[in-house]
């Protein structure tokens, strides 16, 4: 699964470095396939932001077909770096607009565990991709200035508070999501939107 991610600063504030050419080439020849595919998980995860707990909120793949794309290319940017318009269109009778909340797969801890179905919140569109937030339920996000409250919706059914992740944006294929005709309300949009301009330079 090819991925563009985002790290997480470490304890300290700085950012790993990306390893040089040669060491991802021996790092390759080193590791056994199914090492490269936990890697590639792990990484993915990291950039989704999701934990030991998050991993439980999601529920597990059953047999609806209705979303085609089970597993669908997941990419994550920070979010300064896709700065755009934001605006609230929800369309149910179109395409998958901003302020819609839809669902993905996101990757389980190893290759022998299913994905979770996880909720984002749309913020915009990249040609043929949506780009989104992802939803939590994980009350130790409470205070993280990187998460923002949005209070309960039905895109839980277990009715529980929700937040946002503001600092990284998910893009994902339009044709590997569900929709379910769940919008955040405009009000509780707007705070998202609005700091995303305030602190990520959207406008």
């Amino acid at each position: 699964m090819s991925s563009t991610l985002a790290r997480k600063a470490s304890g300290d504030g700085s950012e790993k470095k990306k390893p040089g050419l040669f060491r991802r080439a021996l790092r390759f020849l080193t590791h056994p396939p199914h090492k490269q595919v936990d890697n590639s998980l792990a990484d993915i995860r990291e950039g989704l932001g999701l934990g030991v707990d998050d991993s439980h909120e999601g529920s597990k793949p059953s047999n609806d077909h209705s979303l085609l794309h089970e597993k669908p290319e997941i990419s994550v940017m920070p979010t300064e770096s896709m700065a755009r318009l934001i605006f609230y269109a929800p369309d149910m009778d179109g395409q998958t607009d901003p302020g819609e909340v839809v669902w993905i797969w996101a990757p389980a801890d190893g290759p022998q565990q299913p994905p979770r179905k996880r909720a984002i919140v749309v913020v915009g569109r990249n040609r043929n991709a949506i780009l989104g937030l992802l939803i939590s339920c994980n009350p130790e996000h409470r205070t993280d200035e990187d998460w923002i409250d949005i209070g309960s919706g039905s895109w839980d059914p277990r009715g529980r508070q929700s937040w946002v992740r503001l600092d990284r944006v998910l893009e994902v294929p339009e044709l590997g999501i569900r929709r379910q005709g769940t919008v955040v309300p405009p009000g509780r949009f707007e705070r998202i939107a609005n700091r995303l301009r305030n602190d990520f330079n959207w406008v």
